[in-house]
């Protein structure tokens, strides 16, 4: 009877015990920008954080690197469900997870870090099971948005040029006759001084490869600031930049 008793709660003990033990699960994160394709390396990567959507428990983080993927597939050809579209050298980032139970997870993204101005944040849930690893296409995100980098140059009487360099938030080019149009998008720079519009310049498609340009003249002295934005009425992308610049007295 001792030894039964004994063997009973040896057996419950190992079951505690094993069921206490976490599994190292894999979980694929990436990013992928609206309207085009992966975000990576070259727009100096995303940050992820994985944590427990219930708690705010970090499981792990790190940076989404690598290429932006094929063009063809995720921009020319049509794409069939359940079709694969990503590589070992597309972007993402491998999350280890290490889990005792099916848990809900909070992915959040931030970025593209090479430009500041333009970063974005993108945040999803979803159940992992211990063990049960989620690769490939993995669990990939949606950012919207453009880089736009803004600045200006101040003439004799007033006469200020407005210049942007814009891109697709994975940094693909903006050029005619490209996937990427200029002639799809509004950019308008909107000056103002004291916080009050002074005026809209529209900018123009200059070229070679995404420069925006306009011109303006200004006659009352003071510092000013310029608002650029770009914006895709199809596709809600909207990027924004803003820069500073000085009128001197005549």
């Amino acid at each position: 009877m001792k030894l039964t008793r004994l063997l009973t709660i040896t057996a419950i003990g190992l079951a505690i015990s094993f069921s206490s033990f976490a599994t190292e699960t894999s979980v694929m994160v990436r990013a992928k920008s609206n309207d085009a394709k992966y975000i990576g390396t070259s727009v100096g990567g995303v940050k992820v954080v994985v944590e427990d959507a219930e708690t705010g428990e970090i499981l792990d983080q790190g940076w989404i690197n690598g290429d932006t993927g094929s063009t063809t597939s995720l921009i020319k050809e049509p794409i069939a469900r359940g079709q694969v579209l990503t590589d070992d050298s597309t972007a993402g980032f491998l999350a280890k997870i290490d889990i005792k139970s099916p848990r809900l997870l909070r992915f959040k993204l931030i970025g593209p870090y090479g430009f500041r101005q333009s970063l974005q944040e993108a945040t999803v849930t979803s159940w992992v099971i211990p063990g049960k690893d989620i690769l490939g296409d993995g669990i990939t995100l949606n950012m919207s948005g453009f880089i736009v980098d803004a600045w200006t140059n101040v003439l004799e009487g007033g006469h200020v040029d407005i210049f942007t360099k814009a891109s697709m938030l994975c940094g693909c080019p903006i050029y005619p006759d490209g996937p990427w149009d200029p002639s799809n998008y509004e950019v308008t720079a909107i000056l103002m001084q004291n916080e009050v519009k002074v005026e809209e310049v529209k900018l123009d498609f200059t070229g070679p490869v995404g420069i925006f340009s306009g011109k303006t003249t200004l006659t009352k002295p003071g510092h000013y600031k310029a608002i650029v934005y770009l914006f895709d009425k199809k596709t809600g992308n909207v990027g924004v930049d803003r820069t500073m610049f000085e009128i001197n007295a005549q």
